[in-house]
């Protein structure tokens, strides 16, 4: 413990330098001055945690409550300022809203604390469940405020298969082979539909689970389809709130309906079936079966990225906690999950249809993340957003950094060798983030690189340096022309009416801008309509403003490689991430990034443990459906390799992985007695654990 004093000092005076560069909220310097904790001239500036830029936890200790100190099931009571206070203590369902970085998981966190304090020894029963889309926020939150049996961290996809599998009366199985996402929508059924040449993929998809399948509307619909007429006439959505023009509803809602065939005949499913199925689940539990529905329900539950659920996935959360204990942070303008349009009237319209009083929504507004340098051009990005698209997102007030920091660097016309020598040397470890289509494409060309991202697969990750790389060179054709004019002051007051996708490209910049902590490049290889007026628009200096970017070099690129403690919480990441997905192609691309990471240390054993999982995934994958004929001798072959990565799995602690090996391998199990012998000595005794965990 001795040896690690001098590493936690340095991590003190670091923390009490990077507070000193801005000022604290007056109310918390105000409160502190009244109890005589700090001078009256005390400058005001935000006290960081020495683990990162987040806000220090603050307790209240008096000397009432220091018998109390040595009882096991003492704690102190959070200390929140009026601002904290306005929102942890707010009545009823909560929505926060703030950009990226600026603090609204904190505010969960300090909820959660809050309400385990108060609630609990109110009510002996009082339950919590946290959800998030992210294993590692549900990580993060779940150390930040502590374990207790009376709380649970869930990412989505783990909810619902909990859900499931508790629940009573399934009549239909939702293999994840037969789902279609996105990118299987517009692969497998946009780009062979008729429709393909009169609307884009992005806006049929969207409109499908939003509004078609996703509503409110919708799920009070027998068949759990908006009827035609409640589409095409404009006013009944709303126009603010379906942005397709008239014009193009009925080809929309045609291809729908081929789309609905094509699920029914291929024997497919989305998202909102699985959903609507459970929810109508949940309801007839509810009625016939309390103590089975009991198990489900929690006291509050708490989600993050609220954005990114449709009306029907925030009907589930009200489902599990009733009508006014929910608690919700999100950020409009980080709306950028495929399918998705949020705005707060779809919370509202929500809570109107379960008789919840949704109040205000709360804002916060100070970045603990970036620096003032990438902020200003974040808010570049979100103010040509709010001037020709205000019905996309919520504006809120600008955010305001923590700490000074220098602009974004532009790299124009830099070669893939040129970036490959660059990644090597001087940037290593710099994550490269691209249209997430392309990321594939990219990672090949630059050597296999594993830090490169998509930019919605970056969505709530934060690094160290970040280059953005040709995004607007990729921009699609279509586009190119109206990008130009729109960050050149030139586009016309009905822009928002022929050009609705191009605030989805807004929001997927405004993303991979905010995940940079320290660092930003824009870089494009090559000249393009849309690059080359964006990176007039970047650098160019108003009257009323400096640059947001500055012209750079490479030459000017100074050594910024990560460290091995940074390689390693990268590695981490990543391979929590891949153990969160179902997808198994994406979680393979994970855990090679994680390996990659581990291996740029000394610590030889993440390494090891990596691979194992990268291995483990592999063999899933070869056992995916539909399954072919095997013959007994290929069962034999399949049962021992399955024991084998067993065995490796159990010795490195990676239980979740072998529940997984489990499940994949049961079809292929020769004999049904060991089948039930190995569910019951050995698997049945993991999932209980976990359950306990």
């Amino acid at each position: 413990k001795h040896k690690q004093v001098s590493r936690l000092m340095q991590l003190i005076d670091d923390s009490k330098s990077r507070s000193a560069r801005q000022h604290m909220p007056d109310s918390l310097v105000n409160e502190l001055q009244s109890e005589g904790l700090l001078p009256q001239n005390k400058s005001k500036e935000v006290l960081l945690d020495i683990f990162g830029n987040v806000p220090l936890k603050v307790y209240d200790v008096n000397f009432n409550t220091i018998n109390e100190i040595t009882k096991e099931s003492w704690t102190p009571q959070l200390h929140l300022t009026d601002e904290e206070r306005d929102i942890v203590e707010a009545d009823g369902t909560v929505l926060v809203l703030g950009r990226s970085g600026t603090g609204k998981t904190v505010t969960i966190t300090q909820r959660l604390e809050f309400d385990r304090q108060i609630e609990t020894a109110q009510d002996p029963s009082f339950t919590q469940l946290f959800v998030a889309r992210s294993m590692r926020l549900c990580r993060y939150v779940e150390g930040a405020v502590g374990e207790d049996n009376r709380s649970s961290f869930l990412t989505y996809a783990r909810l619902l298969n909990d859900i499931e599998s508790i629940l009573p009366g399934s009549t239909r199985n939702f293999n994840p082979s037969q789902r279609i996402d996105f990118g299987r929508f517009k692969r497998d059924f946009h780009n062979h539909s008729s429709f393909n040449e009169k609307v884009s993929a992005l806006i049929s998809w969207t409109v499908i689970r939003t509004f078609l399948k996703g509503s409110i509307q919708a799920f009070q619909t027998p068949d759990g389809r908006l009827p035609r007429d409640d589409f095409l006439e404009v006013e009944k959505l709303g126009k603010n709130r379906c942005r397709v023009p008239a014009e193009l509803r009925e080809y929309v809602y045609d291809e729908f309906l081929q789309y609905q065939k094509y699920l029914q005949d291929q024997q497919l499913w989305d998202d909102c079936d699985r959903v609507r199925h459970l929810l109508l689940r949940m309801k007839h539990s509810k009625e016939v079966d309390p103590d089975a529905f009991g198990q489900v329900q929690r006291s509050k539950v708490y989600v993050d990225e609220v954005q990114d659920y449709t009306q029907l996935e925030i009907l589930l959360f009200f489902y599990l906690s009733g009508p006014n204990g929910l608690f919700l942070a999100g950020d409009p303008a980080q709306s950028v999950v495929e399918g998705t349009e949020f705005r707060f009237k779809e919370v509202r319209g929500v809570g109107h249809f379960v008789g919840s009083v949704i109040q205000k929504p709360k804002t916060v507004n100070v970045n603990f993340r970036s620096h003032s340098g990438i902020l200003n051009c974040a808010g570049g990005v979100l103010d040509l957003m709010f001037t020709h698209f205000p019905s996309s997102a919520k504006q809120l007030k600008k955010d305001k950094g923590l700490f000074q920091g220098s602009r974004p660097g532009v790299l124009l016309g830099i070669s893939i060798d040129q970036l490959n020598i660059l990644l090597g040397d001087k940037l290593k470890g710099a994550v490269v983030l691209t249209h997430d289509e392309s990321a594939r494409h990219w990672r090949r060309l630059l050597n296999d690189y594993k830090l490169v991202y998509g930019v919605r697969e970056a969505k709530g990750l934060e690094f160290k340096t970040v280059i953005v790389l040709d995004f607007f060179r990729e921009i699609p054709s279509s586009l190119q022309k109206p990008w130009r004019e729109l960050v050149l002051g030139r586009a016309t007051q009905d822009f928002e009416r022929y050009y609705p996708l191009v605030a989805t490209f807004l929001k997927l910049l405004y993303t991979g801008v905010t995940r940079s902590i320290e660092k930003l490049f824009f870089v494009e290889t090559k000249s393009s309509t849309a690059g080359d007026a964006t990176m007039r628009w970047l650098t160019k200096k108003d009257s009323d403003r400096a640059s947001y970017a500055t012209r750079n070099s490479i030459n000017d690129v100074e050594a910024m490689s990560m460290t091995s403690d940074e390689f390693i919480s990268e590695g981490i990441n990543n391979a929590e991430l891949a153990q969160s997905l179902d997808e198994l192609g994406q979680a393979q691309l994970l855990l090679e990034r994680s390996i990659w990471c581990f291996e740029q240390t000394d610590i030889i054993e993440l390494a090891a443990k990596a691979r194992i999982h990268y291995s483990s995934n592999l063999f899933r994958q070869e056992l995916q459906p539909p399954y072919d004929e095997k013959s007994a001798n290929d069962r034999a072959v399949i049962e021992m390799r399955a024991a084998q990565l067993i065995e490796s799995l159990t010795k490195e602690g990676l239980f979740f992985e072998v529940l997984n090996i489990f499940s994949s391998l049961t079809p292929f199990l020769s004999s049904e007695y060991a089948k039930e012998e190995l569910e019951k000595r050995f698997i049945r005794k993991i999932r209980l654990a976990g359950r306990e965990e």
